[in-house]
């Protein structure tokens, strides 16, 4: 899948000013709001992502199953499902999350998956049933515009150098000449460009690396991007669960934490942008929260997200047992009674819910083990030598000069870290325990 888009070029400053974008490019940028941190990186590539949570990513991938809790698979956090589909990015988890089966014989079982096996009668689960939206809310891919997607398709949208999208304007067009000085209105020229998956990955990664020109840097420039020190710090579980949580997180979550201003390259544009659009521009029934406050897969304490465990669960109509909802408010369309009897959530054959897993503290690791946390955020298994083998790669010749520091990890610093990972890619824990000046 290819989209058009047309450039308007300032080609003596060699920048673009502002691009005319139809629906399929907007709904493109506002999908990359709800699209998990860990598929971001995925996409990408470790070591083309930004700041430090390439490292915190890769070390998971070399994280030994053995730390994990039994049955939960690694992909939990590697390739978190995104909430929607993206064929810009040949991403198409999202459909799949609304396929619900029951099993036969017991109505009071559900699950994603048709191969889970109910607890009643241990057959397949096979049968579908329909899921039925909340009230006020309708799924992205089905909205009541045959297109699907976030905004209206009848409409043109400028998109800015920082993705910023506000609605066509002609005389906002004029006034962004002035703003950009533009004195020689001959250099202005039209280029339409074509944007396929290779350029979508690299407004991806551009949107995470520069504030105020994304578009530029994607379709005019041809160059490549280019002592007071934590060596590393302990942790047990619950510390290593928060940091493996970050990879969960929808990066309209992210922006939602840190505030708009305290994003790292154009997404907070991008967020402000959305925040700012009418809602005359988007889909009927569409509210603008799911892009602005998409849910979050799991819930994380630290940052007191608690949207996790509710998705999973489940309502059904008490006589028509072939419609399901997360919505008790939800309306059957076969009765009209609301869809309020709640049933049991089955999980897929080989994967539990991060919530409920076989440990009973839950999370993703398992509590028995001490972790070393790099100031990178990469994580290991604790071990004395390579302790003593980071002193000598950091060149400590002073041993006594080696301090040893507890800290706390509260809302405060959780966020912090948030925001470092995104800005620094070697020193999180240096850049939020040892860089405050003293009160």
């Amino acid at each position: 899948t290819k989209l058009s888009l047309k450039l308007l070029v300032d080609s003596k400053a060699n920048k673009v000013l502002f691009a005319e974008a139809g629906k399929d490019f907007v709904d493109f940028l506002f999908h990359i709001l709800s699209l998990p941190v860990g598929t971001v990186v995925k996409l990408l590539n470790v070591k083309g992502m930004v700041g430090s949570i390439g490292s915190l990513y890769k070390s998971v991938e070399s994280l030994s199953s053995e730390y994990f809790q039994a049955d939960v698979d690694k992909d939990v956090v590697l390739k978190p499902k995104a909430a929607v589909n993206v064929p810009l990015l040949e991403l198409d988890d999202g459909p799949a999350d609304n396929m619900f089966y029951r099993c036969y014989s017991h109505y009071q079982y559900v699950s994603h998956d048709p191969n889970a096996i109910c607890p009643s009668c241990r057959s397949k689960m096979s049968t579908v049933v329909t899921y039925v939206p909340p009230q006020n809310a309708v799924n992205i891919g089905t909205t009541s515009d045959a297109t699907g997607g976030y905004v209206k398709g009848v409409v043109t949208y400028m998109v800015m150098d920082n993705l910023e999208v506000k609605p066509m304007s002609t005389i906002l067009g004029i006034t962004l000449i002035n703003k950009f000085h533009v004195r020689d209105v001959s250099a202005l020229i039209e280029k339409e460009v074509e944007v396929g998956f290779t350029e979508g990955l690299a407004m991806l990664k551009a949107s995470f690396e520069v504030s105020n020109k994304v578009l530029t840097t994607v379709f005019l420039s041809k160059k490549a991007y280019k002592a007071n020190k934590v060596l590393f710090a302990e942790a047990g579980k619950e510390f290593v669960d928060f940091l493996l949580h970050i990879l969960s997180l929808p990066v309209g979550t992210v922006v939602k934490l840190l505030n708009v201003n305290g994003m790292v390259g154009s997404i907070g544009s991008l967020y402000k942008s959305v925040e700012s659009l009418s809602s005359d521009y988007f889909q009927a029934n569409l509210d603008k929260d799911a892009v602005l406050k998409p849910k979050t897969a799991v819930n994380v304490p630290l940052l007191e997200l608690n949207e996790g465990p509710n998705s999973n669960i489940i309502y059904r109509c008490g006589s028509h047992t072939q419609y399901v909802s997360h919505d008790p408010n939800a309306i059957c369309p076969s009765c009209g009674r609301n869809i309020s009897s709640e049933i049991t959530y089955v999980p897929a054959k080989n994967a539990v819910d991060i919530a409920t897993t076989s440990d009973t503290v839950g999370g993703y690791v398992k509590g028995v083990v001490t972790y070393m946390i790099m100031d990178n955020l990469e994580v290991k298994p604790m071990s004395t030598i390579s302790g003593i083998t980071l002193m000598n790669k950091f060149s400590v010749q002073d041993v006594t000069a080696l301090v040893e520091k507890e800290v706390q990890v509260g809302l405060t610093e959780g966020l912090a870290m948030l925001k470092a990972s995104f800005e620094v890619a070697n020193t999180v824990l240096t850049t939020v325990f040892l860089s405050k000046k003293a009160e």
